[in-house]
């Protein structure tokens, strides 16, 4: 049999014939579907031929053969018709699947728990369903792959989620020149209490001074917190010190790794001080915002912070009774990376901040920027914390120049995009430091869990 291209002409005149027509002309519909597809038709009233909007304009797809039908030709190349996201316990009826199509979706699901997904043909013929990781766009290599034969039967997949996450499933009908339609539900069946974000979340850390905080202790015991909920969590590992320059290039030779080993298309960060401006680097300056679905900044000097003005010697008020104790308990001199700390003093104080990094890093608008900060006071009457003795005389630094702060970042610097608030907390709080020790009004724990949330349900 020879396939023969359909002339301009008379491929209008099939489009013309399948576009959509109002719902009251929905018997009229059914009738033209047949035609174009030699299905047999849905019965009128039926939620086959209400839900029909129209035989999409996949007909492109296909071309007219010897016996005066229409042949699809190569699967791999079909168009893909998207159904977006479905979230466990969704159900949704009369999908319609047309002449040449395929359709295509995601989920996400938790490490440890089990689903399944139900399908039930309804119209001419049955239906095949493959899962696969999103890394794998032609489904060469699927998880699972069932066929539902029987249409007004449904056929129940169960899946248990090799690692948290995005899962990409595909529908294609057995007889892909008979247009479709089907119902689809997502279920749990156990681990139901478990939670996962679409994407891997990448926490980010600043400052790395003191040591026995190195990078994989700086959030502590978060990540073991988010796992046990079933949440894909990673950790990067940046130099203590350096120019955001210099630490957002290493990070993006994280974010490739993350995205490979956890077969994923985008990644969630949360990033805690300098961190966040690594983050905010990456995504612009070196064009990650296709691979970046949020970023959440904590207590990031977006504006920059008087404390690096003062280490850099820019603040004629700060003796060098103050310097001396700050950068020793930062750690850079006793490290031996005084240059690098000069790098990174650099890249937070305020000009360079707002007169370089904020212009030449503009948001990306594929991604959502959200920011937090925390506030601490001497005496904790007034916002909750009791300020870290260790950081006691950068808050009162801050206090003269900037006012409200958390011991590092003034609260005015640290909002940027979705502002969200502050919470009770100075900068070591913030993640958990020293060793777990935080007060009674700020379990860091929960706080990083309920960031986790918020990804979840803003289909991150």
């Amino acid at each position: 049999m020879t396939l023969l291209p359909v002339p301009s002409a008379r491929r209008s005149a099939i489009l013309r014939r399948c576009r959509p027509l109002p719902r009251a002309l929905a018997l009229v519909v059914v009738w033209v579907l047949a035609a174009c597809s030699g299905a047999s038709p849905a019965q009128p009233g039926s939620d086959a031929a209400l839900d029909a909007q129209s035989l999409p304009d996949a007909a492109d797809a296909a071309v007219e053969n010897d016996g005066g039908g229409y042949t699809c030709g190569d699967p791999g190349s079909l168009p893909r018709v998207p159904l977006g996201v479905f979230a466990v316990g969704d159900t949704r009826t009369g999908i319609a699947l047309g002449l040449c199509t395929l359709n295509e979706g995601s989920f996400a699901a938790p490490l440890g728990s089990t689903l399944e997904l139900e399908i039930t043909p309804t119209g001419a013929s049955g239906v095949t369903v493959a899962i696969a990781y999103p890394d794998d766009p032609s489904f060469d290599a699927p998880l699972v792959e069932v066929t539902a034969a029987a249409t007004g039967v449904p056929e129940t997949i169960p899946f248990t989620p090799p690692r948290s996450g995005e899962f990409v499933f595909l529908v294609r009908s057995v007889v892909p020149e008979h247009a479709q339609w089907y119902d689809l539900a997502l279920r749990c069946t156990s681990g139901c209490d478990l939670e996962t974000t679409r994407f891997p979340i990448l926490l980010v850390h600043g400052w790395t001074g003191f040591d026995n905080i190195g990078p994989f202790d700086y959030f502590y015991q978060v990540p073991g917190a988010l796992q046990a909920q079933g949440y894909p969590v990673e950790v990067a590992a940046l130099d203590p010190y350096n120019s955001v320059e210099v630490r957002g290039g290493q990070l993006a030779g994280v974010v490739d790794d993350v995205l490979a080993s956890q077969r994923a298309r985008r990644i969630n960060l949360i990033a805690h001080s300098q961190g966040g401006l690594d983050s905010r680097y990456l995504i612009s300056s070196l064009g990650y915002g296709d691979r970046v679905s949020a970023l959440t900044t904590i207590a990031t000097p977006h504006q920059g912070t008087p404390i690096a003005d003062a280490a850099l010697g820019l603040l004629p008020e700060v003796t060098e009774d103050v310097l001396s104790p700050l950068l020793n308990f930062l750690g850079a001199v006793a490290a031996g990376s005084e240059s690098d700390a000069q790098a990174s003093f650099v890249s937070l104080s305020e000009d360079h901040v707002q007169n370089v990094f904020n212009p030449a890093n503009p948001d990306d608008p594929r991604v959502s920027y959200i920011s937090w900060t925390g506030r601490t006071c001497l005496y904790g009457m007034s916002c909750g914390d009791v300020c870290d003795i260790e950081i006691r005389w950068a808050y009162d630094i801050l206090y003269v120049i900037s006012g409200d702060n958390d011991g590092m970042v003034p609260v005015s610097s640290a909002s940027w995009g979705d502002y969200r608030g502050e919470v009770p907390a100075d900068h070591f709080d913030e993640v958990g430091q020293l060793l777990g020790v935080t007060n009674d009004n700020f379990n860091h724990l929960e706080f990083y869990l309920e960031r986790a949330g918020d990804l979840t349900e803003e289909g991150h």
